[in-house]
Parts: structure tokens; sequence; C-alpha cells
């Protein structure tokens, strides 16, 4: 029997250099993200009470997304990241375990809105549910993110496949949530 936690997503054609072990983090991840909470520009954390007017072409027009995702008690919690728009979704790289997939998998849910690298939201939001891709359906998120960002987003994916950090793709797609009672 073949290990199954080191090879857990192998199949995946999108980086096939990439041997991630399941649930593998980056090493600083934890702490480096608690840091980025408690920095987050203030108007990060107030993008959730705006207006949610924005569109997916301000996201064109910026090198980066903030991406806001609710904890169970409501609280918003703002991420910076790259994003590339194909066909009228967005894609994104992100730790399979990372706090965001999994608030995002329990609740799809989320604001997206253009932003600074530092996470200060640069317009107006709006909603979308995402959900995470399996590793066969990665390929042309890849390929998206790639065209993007060019050479310094392949230097950092490199260095995320050679410690096997288990990278996946979020789908984002924009529109209206359904109504449905929530705290927010």
């Amino acid at each position: 029997m073949t290990d199954h936690k080191a090879h857990a997503h192998s199949s995946s054609r999108a980086r096939p250099a990439a041997h991630p072990v399941a649930n593998r983090r980056l090493p600083a991840a934890l702490l480096s993200g608690q840091i980025a909470a408690r920095v987050a520009p203030r108007g990060a954390r107030e993008v959730a009470e705006a207006p949610r007017t924005g569109s997916v072409d301000d996201i064109l027009a910026c090198k980066r997304s903030l991406l806001v995702t609710y904890r169970r008690d409501g609280t918003a919690v703002p991420t910076p990241v790259w994003a590339a728009v194909a066909d009228g979704l967005l894609y994104v790289r992100t730790e399979r375990a990372a706090g965001k997939v999994k608030r995002l998998r329990r609740d799809p849910r989320l604001l997206v809105a253009a932003c600074t690298v530092r996470g200060k939201p640069l317009g107006a939001p709006f909603e979308a549910t995402a959900r995470l891709l399996a590793p066969v359906q990665e390929e042309p998120a890849e390929r998206i993110l790639a065209r993007r960002y060019g050479l310094g987003r392949e230097l950092f994916e490199r260095s995320m496949d050679l410690l096997r950090v288990d990278m996946g793709y979020l789908e984002i797609t924009p529109g209206a949530w359904e109504s449905r009672s929530t705290s927010r």
C-alpha cells in the first residue's frame, strides 16, 4: 500500500512537480495569519458593512483582492489574495487547511473587493460564493493565475511545491446571496 498521506493530491495535474502532504501548511502560516488579522487595516474589517456595489471589473483593475469570510459568530475575516478571472469566475490558490477554506466549507458566502497588498479595500465589495476545486479540476485555475501573475507567483508556488504544502484552488462565483437568516 502506498503512503496515502504523502500522495493525497498527487493526481493534481495543475502543478505536476508538486507532491503535497495532506493538510501540510506553511510552517509559519498560523502565526502569520494571526498577526495579519491584527494588523489588517480597519477598513478591511469594515468592508463587510459597505454597500455591495463592486464588480469583477474592479478585480481586473488591481493585482490583489480581499476575500471576506465569516466565522460562526458572524465576525468578518479579511484575507488579501491574488485572484484571476476567467469566464466571470474568480480563482484563488490557497492552503487547503487555511482558515478561510474551513469557513467557506461551513458557509460558502463571502465578499470580494479590490485591495492593496496589505488588504486595504480600494472599492466596494460584491457578494459571491466559493468552493474548493477537486484536484482534477485545478489545471484551468492554475493556467489563469500563472498567466496573470507571472514569474513572481511562479517563484512563490515553487517554494510551496518544495515545502510540500497542501495547496488547492478556490473557484469564486459572483452573485447575490440567497436570502437566509443570518447574523450578518
